[in-house]
């Protein structure tokens, strides 16, 4: 399978439907392959062909995306280089994957690597008219990832699995055919890739919106331009639920739905969104190794916190305790999956303490438990989990207590090394106002434990995100 196939038909059977608008421009399906085709015959002018490895240091546009479909059509493995790394970080991952060439958009070019070269130059080429590339099995995508080492590593993931990926969205309502899409996703992450691929796989409407904005301008652009689903991180989640009107008037009553992704969001803050936001909300919990896992809609929506939702069509799920061995229901342990959308393999770095492969399985890192009911529910990523004196502690718990302060914007909470306990629980927040430690402990205490009230309590400016805005617990770990 070569999934640029899908794109050529849609050039032919709806040329002039909008594929991919911006704030400044619009292509429609015949002007996205055109694209597509002369940055396709760029490459292949360069040397480049099937099993090459492409990297694509660019900013999030629609050549961007039309990159991305090119490095599809040759059949070549996309490398993604976030334009925003340094060039420490570049070296390093340039240096484990080799890649043949290197797509860059700056003015000037960048002399960081001899194979880098000015996606400008496709503009004067004709576009490419060897056949679409029809390998079996062909990787799509190396997804970069880090395990513990600090290494670079990558998720792989074929046609195959991306397709599935795609049906899987499709079938669970995240796009529609008859969507405008809007992604406020960076290209660069798993994430920000798939949910820009996926409405053009299915023939929809793309709108390209800043990783970077301003919740007001969102809300502008969703009810101007017609949009009728968007995603958006927890965090941009909770900064335009801020923005509630105060008769419960909804901020973008005409949105189809809105997908929650990068994060889980709370019941609360779900219905909080339902109510005051959008008519809808679909609370996404997947992974860069599989796609979606589980889906919460308001139909499956549960009480609790942990809750994720029914596993998607096409994932099997299981807990297991540290042996493999499946646990009863309702006991926490260890999740795995498998299904035609998870990946079966991981380029780079061989740490796989966190993500790995056994038994015909996929982990990818996280603890939970299956209710009787079918719910999915997750009790934090393995690597969260704090031994406080030989107590497991779960992160993920505290920090959705410390959400529930009305004045604590966001949270973060991390295990700092403890020579009498081995591990503590320290916590860090963004607040509304200024907040006495003491005030957040007395908090917790009707609804924590003991020994997971927070030893340690930060008050921060802002918790470390990455693009995709997630939180970077590394960099609070190293702080604490």
């Amino acid at each position: 399978m070569n999934l640029y196939s899908r794109i050529a038909y849609l050039a032919q059977c709806q040329p002039s439907k909008s594929a991919i608008e911006t704030n400044a421009a619009t292509l429609n399906y015949a002007e996205l392959d055109s694209l597509a085709r002369r940055i396709a015959a760029l490459l292949r002018s360069c040397g480049a062909g099937r099993g090459d490895v492409i990297g694509l240091r660019l900013k999030d546009t629609p050549a961007h995306l039309a990159s991305f479909l090119a490095v599809m059509r040759i059949g070549a493995t996309l490398l993604p280089l976030d334009f925003r790394t340094t060039r420490s970080e570049f070296d390093r991952v340039v240096a484990q994957f080799t890649p043949k060439l290197i797509l860059n958009d700056d003015q000037p070019a960048l002399d960081w690597s001899p194979a880098i070269i000015d996606l400008s130059r496709s503009h004067g080429i004709d576009p490419d008219r060897e056949p679409v590339d029809d390998a079996p099995g062909g990787v799509f995508a190396f997804n970069l990832t880090s395990g513990t080492t600090g290494q670079p590593k990558a998720i792989v993931t074929t046609h195959e699995q991306t397709f599935a990926r795609c049906t899987a969205r499709a079938l669970e309502g995240l796009f529609l055919r008859s969507d405008r899409y809007l992604t406020t996703l960076p290209l660069a992450y798993n994430a920000g890739r798939e949910h820009a691929l996926n409405p053009l796989l299915l023939g929809a409407t793309l709108f390209m919106f800043p990783s970077l904005f301003d919740p007001r301008e969102l809300i502008e652009t969703v009810n101007a331009r017609n949009v009728t689903a968007f995603n958006l991180s927890p965090n941009m989640s909770r900064a335009v639920l801020a923005l509630k009107s105060p008769e419960g008037r909804l901020l973008m009553p005409n949105v189809r739905t809105m997908v929650s992704t990068t994060g889980k969001l709370d019941p609360g803050e779900r219905a909080a969104l339902r109510k005051y936001v959008v008519p809808a909300v679909i609370d996404y919990y997947g992974s860069t190794g599989t796609g979606p896992i589980a889906v919460m809609t308001a139909e499956t929506d549960a009480a609790e916190p942990t809750a994720a939702g029914r596993c998607v069509i096409g994932i099997e799920a299981q807990i297991v305790d540290a042996d493999g061995n499946q646990l009863p229901t309702g006991e926490i342990g260890r999740i795995r999956v498998r299904g035609p959308a998870v990946t079966t393999s991981v380029a780079g770095a061989s740490d796989q303490s966190d993500e790995a492969f056994r038994d015909g399985w996929y982990y990818p890192g996280d603890i939970g438990r299956i209710a009787a009911n079918g719910i999915l529910h997750l009790a934090g990523r393995s690597a969260d989990l704090i031994k406080r004196g030989g107590l497991m502690v779960h992160a993920q718990e505290i920090e959705q207590v410390l959400r529930r302060h009305p004045d604590v914007v966001d949270a973060a909470v991390v295990g700092a090394p403890s020579p009498s306990l081995g591990q503590e629980v320290v916590a860090f927040i963004e607040v509304r106002r200024p907040l006495e430690p003491k005030e957040i402990t007395r908090f917790c205490r009707g609804q924590l434990a003991g020994y997971k009230i927070p030893a340690r309590i930060e008050t921060v400016d802002s918790l470390p995100r990455n693009s995709a805005g997630k939180v970077v617990k590394t960099n609070l770990v190293k702080s604490s």
